[in-house]
């Protein structure tokens, strides 16, 4: 067997192990968000999609997610009362083994609603190595880059014991922005595509939005006369995104009321009031404003000056976003890979900015700049960028997994609310220390660019 059909396999073996491992660990806890999850699918599968935002009689909570996200559910269900395709093709073919289809008929509820949130682990470890292998040439490092991806702790625990789907829609904000560096017609025409359905999956990577304004606004200016041409697609990708966003929404109208209204009642009512709470310092997340203030608890209404806290984070938002257009904007001629790789960076500076420095972040809204700085740290050469992206990787992991065990464990309590937060307080310093010692530093970085 050739090298590279050694490769091949071994990729294909990786996956496979990581996607059973993921599997069986869906079976070990069930409780909280995983529970109000998997309602919402069985409910929109058995009784329908029209009205459910509204509908009566939740056991748990009412739907709070996006359209494309809720059809997702929807699918999740569906798989699940499909399940006996499984046994026909056991009774034809012998595969799949008995033992699976007896797993998918105990677990199946439980472990299609995480379906897709260890499919965008997949997809997410995929385009690792894509990158690595293809832009950065270095097939060994994009080898280890998916390995640590598909069985990185911390993508585990929120997508196969947690249950979330908090990759999916930063991957597909991620592929958008690379596709704006490309040239081809299929490129531009996706680019915004793809940046509207991680928002119609997840509302959080709304943050990238100035970010993919300004990278726009530089593909274009900067690009050959003819080349602008191109950049009608892109056009024809953003009407297409509008009639795409509208027709993810039919669905669940129940015509009580004329259709934009209705989905304006859906945004309004369920969507952004979920995404943001009731207005707090942090819903959870160990940020900037949680060193000073009582986490969970202090209202984003406080005052502090002439602003209220929620004001002061807007103002950091808008000096992150102008911090990131000038590195963004300076220097026209450089090379893909230099661009890809401050690309990366900014890509973190704005995201992780954004959780630490805004107001009412909850404990996984740090996922937006995940993929950024985990691509960073493979194509980076630089020892102390890598301690220090393994240090915000660490508090990362801690900030999700305090969260989640907080009801359950005393000593989480002891440890992160009591002694007037002390542990929060600590943690959140460190989380903010290494974000400006890896912004401080930016310039001083030595990154592997190849030719």
């Amino acid at each position: 067997m050739s090298k590279i059909k050694k490769r091949k396999v071994a990729i294909i073996l990786l996956f496979l192990a990581a996607f059973v491992l993921k599997a069986l660990l869906t079976t070990l806890i069930n409780k909280g968000d995983i529970l109000a999850i998997e309602e919402w699918s069985r409910s929109l599968y058995e009784r329908g999609l029209a009205g459910s935002y509204f509908r009566e009689g939740w056991v748990y909570t009412f739907p709070t997610q996006p359209p494309l996200m809720m059809l997702l559910y929807w699918s999740s269900r569906w798989l699940f009362e499909h399940k006996f395709y499984l046994s026909l093709w056991h009774n034809s073919f012998r595969l799949p083994p008995a033992f699976l289809i007896l797993w998918v008929d105990r677990n199946g509820p439980l472990f299609f609603v995480r379906f897709w949130g260890i499919l965008a682990d997949c997809l997410s470890a995929g385009l690792v190595y894509f990158l690595v292998k293809k832009v950065f040439k270095d097939t060994k490092i994009a080898f280890w880059a998916m390995f640590f991806l598909l069985f990185n702790p911390l993508i585990i625990f929120d997508s196969s014991i947690w249950g979330q789907v908090d990759l999916l829609a930063p991957l597909l904000a991620l592929v958008s922005f690379l596709s704006l560096f490309f040239h081809g017609r299929f490129g531009k025409f996706a680019s915004p595509v793809l940046f509207t359905c991680g928002i119609l999956l997840k509302p959080t990577v709304l943050l990238f939005t100035p970010l993919y304004f300004l990278l726009f606004l530089k593909e274009f200016h900067f690009s050959f006369p003819k080349e602008k041409k191109r950049y009608l697609f892109f056009l024809l990708g953003l009407i297409f995104s509008i009639g795409l966003t509208l027709a993810l929404f039919l669905p669940f109208w129940d015509k009580s009321e004329p259709f934009f209204k209705y989905v304006n009642s859906i945004v309004t009512r369920r969507i952004i009031p979920s995404a943001k709470g009731i207005s707090k310092v942090a819903n959870s997340g160990y940020t900037f404003f949680t060193i000073f203030y009582d986490i969970d608890k202090t209202l984003g209404s406080q005052r502090l000056g002439f602003l209220t806290l929620d004001q002061w984070g807007n103002l950091f938002f808008i000096l992150i976003n102008l911090a990131a257009a000038k590195l963004i904007l300076v220097n026209r001629q450089e090379s893909i890979n230099k661009r890809l790789s401050k690309f990366l960076f900014v890509g973190y500076f704005v995201a992780e900015g954004t959780f630490l420095f805004k107001t009412g972040m909850a404990e996984r809204y740090f996922f937006p700049a995940f993929l950024f700085i985990y691509i960073l740290f493979f194509i980076s050469n630089n020892d102390y960028l890598k301690k220090a992206i393994l240090l915000q990787m660490a508090v990362w992991f801690i900030n999700l997994t305090s969260s989640f065990f907080l009801s359950d464990y005393s000593w989480i309590d002891l440890v992160f609310r009591q002694y007037n937060y002390l542990g929060t307080r600590v943690v959140s310093l460190i989380n903010v220390l290494v974000y400006l010692y890896i912004f401080k530093n930016y310039s001083k970085l030595n990154f592997k660019i190849y030719k």
